[in-house]
């Protein structure tokens, strides 16, 4: 699974990508450092809990789900028995992240089946990314991505 991650991540505009189970629990991950478990496994749980209950609500296939950010972005594919969930920058381009990420849920969705949680992995570096052209000054300090994460998991 982390040969796919590593195709998802080479995308430009891509920080990491981690897969969980239908229970929340991350299966694979390839996420900078900054990225511990403890981080990201509400929002694999949330995740998995949203894709469900829309499930059942609509009653048909769930499509992507985009969180947009001050920080960031993340884009969530429902995996079958799971979830895709990819950290991004704000404007990445849609087009090119989809066709990566569309073969990859093809391949997840075979190997997540009968799958175990995933094991603590060696920290990763991010790719250098360009930087976003600056449209206005910034503010004193902008909350991270994962601090916007966790506040709006404790909501």
């Amino acid at each position: 699974m982390e040969n796919i991650l590593r195709d998802i991540n080479a995308v430009v505009g891509v920080t990491g990508s981690f897969v969980c189970n239908d229970e929340g629990q991350m299966v694979a991950k390839l996420m900078p450092g900054v990225f511990d478990d403890d981080l990201l496994s509400p929002v694999g749980r949330t995740m998995a809990q949203t894709i469900a209950g829309l499930k059942i609500a609509q009653r048909r296939k769930v499509g992507d789900i985009d969180l947009l950010y001050d920080g960031g972005r993340l884009i969530v594919k429902s995996v079958g028995e799971g979830c895709l969930c990819i950290l991004c920058v704000t404007r990445i381009n849609i087009p090119l992240l989809n066709l990566t990420a569309n073969v990859a849920v093809k391949k997840l969705e075979t190997k997540l089946k009968g799958s175990q949680p995933a094991k603590p992995m060696a920290k990763t570096e991010p790719a250098p990314q360009e930087p976003e052209p600056e449209s206005e000054p910034k503010p004193a300090r902008k909350m991270t991505l994962a601090e916007m994460m966790a506040a709006n998991l404790r909501r």
